[in-house]
């Protein structure tokens, strides 16, 4: 009968990206957000669009970007490209996909709970946990 070894603990990898990293680019990610806002309710103002129509794009279209922006080309958003980390699966180091990206960023509202996660065992926000993704140096 053959047995198989499976490690007893988890392997943190060598390339996690550091916890400033990871505040700078979402920091850097919120302002990407706000701006887009700004420009999407500007242009909507422009257009006058009904007050109902303006109100789904003004919000809609940032939020959009927000949750989905770590499916961007090589798993970065905006914030992260300029910091030099990205987004991958855990498991086959494949770029985030968009679900992966909508559920790690849903949580956001928990913030306080994502970075309290970041300091114990894996250095992983609940996010990350929930889509199976971790944060690298790129």
């Amino acid at each position: 009968m053959s047995t198989t070894e499976t490690p007893a603990t988890y392997q943190k990898p060598s390339n996690l990206a550091g916890l400033g990293r990871r505040w700078g680019g979402q920091m850097i990610d919120v302002l990407v957000t706000y701006a887009i806002f700004f420009v999407t309710f500007s242009v909507v103002e422009f257009l006058q669009l009904s007050e109902q129509i303006s109100v789904w794009i003004s919000f809609g279209v940032p939020l959009a970007y927000y949750l989905f922006s770590d499916a961007l080309p090589n798993g970065q958003s905006v914030g992260k490209k300029l910091l030099g980390i990205c987004v991958v699966d855990e498991r086959s180091y494949l770029n985030c996909n968009i679900a992966q990206s909508f559920v790690r960023n849903i949580t956001t509202p928990l913030n306080i709970l994502d970075w309290i996660f970041i300091f114990f065992g894996s250095r992983k926000r609940l996010g990350d946990m929930l889509a199976h993704t971790i944060v690298i140096k790129a």
